[in-house]
């Protein structure tokens, strides 16, 4: 069905009335250290080392590769200065353009349902996570590109048959491989695309009555295409985070085999279909425990199976008579198997976010159901009026996301048995300087979910934070023991026991930490200090030669490396390195010049630490 300019204005004016006021908002949980406070984003030359670093910058728990994200909050940042403003705006342009991709693939696929498909879509509030928290952006632009290839390797059949080596289809066909590697470096799950594009061809099979082993067969060589383009995009995952895979699986999937996986789910599956058709209870965390997961037989697992199957049967009897909802049903399940945790574990089990490319699916079966509606008198009132209810729900929603305070109000009414919500208390507490409230709450978190470095070195900062070294020595040295990527954990735990004056047990850590971590300077100069501590200025000075080596480009190091120099007696490297940070720092910056004026001779040339 081709859609008129109107319709698409209608949806179109809908999806920005529902999500406009979204740029307002600011830098809100997750935005704080993947955007405010990332230095890598703040020049756009940064770009060529941003496309292989891991998302998390200076942090690979999770293990996370999104480099065309990445690339675009660089783009942001440089057109507002660091505002929040233009992330937003970003936001709200992607989920637009997405929405126009949905009521475009919807109208391939039927007719008047389509522009209700698009509305749905447009309005849907499970989607305010997505748009309305700047992170989201992996979504969106996954879900962009994704469709884009999907709607561009639809129309290049029909040019491939009307003309074979036609300019036509080799713009399509690069149009479609452009699009599947934006969609890949925005996020992991655009890696079922090539699956996606199966579906397509068989949908195009069906429709032109044709057959499906010819559709595949002259698409072959640009479905290998898109493949290797993965295949690519997880060389590099690798090459950059170490590994294919998630690094920290979420609570409850550790260890366990995809059988285990698929019964430990099953009641998320009720969960998704209940945000997808009644999203009247939202919130940002369904990690443990506001979701158990549970190997035991339960009433939730049934129904999450009677869930699965009704979707299985409907797909399979609506192939003839209702294909589109077939479409919709496979399109579902598709761009939705990663976040299934099933074929492999990721960090989250049940997000609202990761429903935003699926609940394009979801959609199109809405559509195509409304659309096999018998007509009556009202039908379009009751159907606008339910888009309304929805509409509104999602406008709600939006102010949730606008600043920290409003976040964590709504975490605590909406998730009150998570231990996010016991880690928000907490950290508020603390902030309010009344610890003993703050580390109860702390510790009711770790309770919920022990297996997270993450809470463990939260409470042990807080330790430190609060001059209580040994509480911080133990909280420390335990997130490290419990995530060994934590390098950050194992830092601090060093400087606590150098703070409690155990620079033996300090420097041993540190040289243990060392040896997974042999280039990250804080800990290089942690264990340094701790040497220096025990009489050892040597082995100081080894370290910070590696610092140097870690970071060539910083004044800061060459200082502290000249610092170490002048301990061990090593006068004139000492001033050489001086030197070069002299040479190296802004002109307003007086530390290295002091520091090279008061340089003497002798067994430490005379200085005390900078």
């Amino acid at each position: 069905m081709a859609l008129s300019a109107r319709a698409y204005a209608l949806v179109l004016g809908v999806a920005l009335a529902a999500s406009v006021t979204s740029i307002g908002n600011g830098y809100v949980y997750d935005d704080v250290p993947a955007v405010r406070d990332d230095a890598r984003i703040r020049s756009l030359g940064n770009i060529p080392a941003l496309l292989m670093s891991p998302y998390w910058h200076g942090d690979i728990r999770d293990r996370i590769y999104r480099p065309a994200t990445t690339v675009s909050f660089a783009v942001d940042r440089a057109i507002g200065a660091g505002s929040p403003a233009p992330f937003h705006a970003t936001n709200v342009l992607l989920h637009l353009l997405v929405t126009a991709l949905v009521l475009t693939l919807a109208a391939a696929l039927m007719g008047r349902g389509a522009v209700v498909a698009g509305l749905w879509f447009a309005v849907h509030p499970v989607h305010v996570e997505a748009v309305a928290n700047i992170v989201g952006r992996s979504e969106l632009l996954a879900a962009a590109a994704y469709l884009g290839a999907v709607l561009a390797y639809r129309a290049e059949p029909a040019a491939a048959l009307r003309a074979p080596g036609s300019a036509r289809r080799a713009l399509l066909a690069l149009l479609v491989l452009a699009c599947a590697a934006l969609a890949f470096g925005a996020k992991e799950h655009a890696l079922t695309l090539p699956a996606t594009l199966l579906l397509m061809d068989a949908w195009q099979a069906r429709a032109d009555s044709g057959s499906f082993r010819a559709r595949v067969t002259g698409h072959l060589v640009l479905w290998l295409g898109v493949v290797a383009l993965g295949a690519g995009y997880l060389g590099a995952r690798a090459a950059v985070v170490g590994s294919l895979g998630a690094g920290s699986p979420a609570a409850g999937l550790q260890d366990l085999t995809t059988a285990g996986r698929a019964m430990v789910m099953m009641p998320a599956f009720t969960v998704w279909a209940r945000l997808l058709l009644w999203p009247l209870h939202l919130s940002a965390d369904y990690s443990p425990d506001a979701f158990v997961p549970s190997l035991v037989l339960t009433p939730g697992h049934l129904v999450g199976a009677a869930v699965v199957s009704a979707a299985a049967a409907g797909a399979w009897l609506g192939r003839r008579r209702l294909p589109a909802v077939t479409f919709g049903l496979l399109l579902v399940a598709i761009t939705a198997s990663v976040a299934t945790n099933i074929a492999t574990p990721t960090g989250v089990m049940i997000a609202e976010r990761v429903l935003y490319l699926p609940s394009a699916g979801a959609a199109i079966v809405l559509g195509a159901l409304w659309e096999r509606l018998p007509p009556a008198p009202l039908g379009w009132p009751a159907t606008a009026l339910v888009l309304a209810l929805q509409g509104a729900r999602a406008v709600a929603r939006i102010p949730v996301w606008h600043d920290e305070e409003r976040f964590f109000d709504a975490l605590v009414h909406d998730a009150p048995d998570s231990y996010r919500t016991f880690l928000a208390k907490g950290a508020r507490a603390f902030e309010r300087r009344d610890g003993r409230t703050g580390e109860r709450e702390m510790l009711r978190a770790i309770q919920v979910y022990p297996g997270d470095g993450a809470l463990i070195q939260e409470l042990g900062e807080r330790y430190l934070d609060a001059g209580l070294y040994l509480p911080a020595d133990r909280f420390l040295t335990a997130a490290y023991r419990v995530d060994s990527l934590r390098s950050d954990a194992a830092v601090q735990a060093v400087l606590a026991r150098s703070k409690l004056g155990h620079a033996d047990s300090a420097a041993a850590l540190g040289e243990a930490a060392l040896r997974r971590f042999p280039d990250v300077p804080t800990l290089l100069l942690a264990t340094s200090d701790a040497y220096l501590a025990l009489g050892l200025p040597m082995r100081a000075l080894v370290l910070r030669r590696q610092i140097i080596y870690a970071v060539p480009r910083s004044w800061q190091f060459q200082h502290l490396a000249a610092f170490g120099a002048a301990m061990a007696g090593r006068c004139d490297e000492a001033r050489a390195r001086l030197e070069r940070a002299v040479a190296m720092a802004p002109a307003d910056e007086e530390a290295p010049r002091r520091f090279l004026d008061s340089l003497g001779a002798g067994p430490t040339c005379g200085v005390a630490r900078p």
